[in-house]
């Protein structure tokens, strides 16, 4: 009977281990977006604060919505010493809610990455299309 208590016991720990490093497939958005601040950034763990652009208008906010809701997640080793991301992020919410995200913005063709300020070793892959998207919005403002 301990035997048979044990051996539950043991399972649900390595469970609840494995449940708890799960990567998230898809990013998370907290609510409608009000607006995405746009930052040339200065390297991972926070964001620059001299904004290039502040976006509000809808049809340009859905194209950073479609990009994002098809990102796929997966972990990565990032360097935050020597890499730097191209992008800072700052999402703002219609509750006032905001996500902090680094962007590394792919050529044309290819992936781009995006990962949320803090979680830089847990990345989302931008498909082809929307590296083509997001670098459309970007190049005009």
């Amino acid at each position: 009977m301990k035997k048979i208590i044990l051996l539950l016991t043991l399972s649900f720990c390595a469970l609840l281990l494995f449940a708890c490093q799960s990567q998230d497939k898809q990013m998370t958005m907290l609510d409608d977006i009000s607006s995405i601040s746009i930052f040339e950034s200065d390297g991972y763990g926070g964001i620059n604060e001299n904004f290039v652009t502040t976006i509000d208008k809808d049809t340009i906010i859905s194209r950073f919505e479609e990009a994002f809701k098809d990102a796929e997640g997966r972990k990565q080793k990032v360097d935050v010493d020597t890499e730097k991301p191209d992008y800072d992020i700052l999402i703002r919410y219609e509750n006032g809610e905001t996500h902090g995200l680094h962007l590394v913005l792919g050529n044309t063709g290819e992936k781009s990455r995006v990962m949320y300020v803090g979680h830089e070793n847990n990345g989302f892959d931008i498909s082809p299309e929307g590296t083509k998207g997001l670098r459309g919005v970007l190049n005009n403002h």
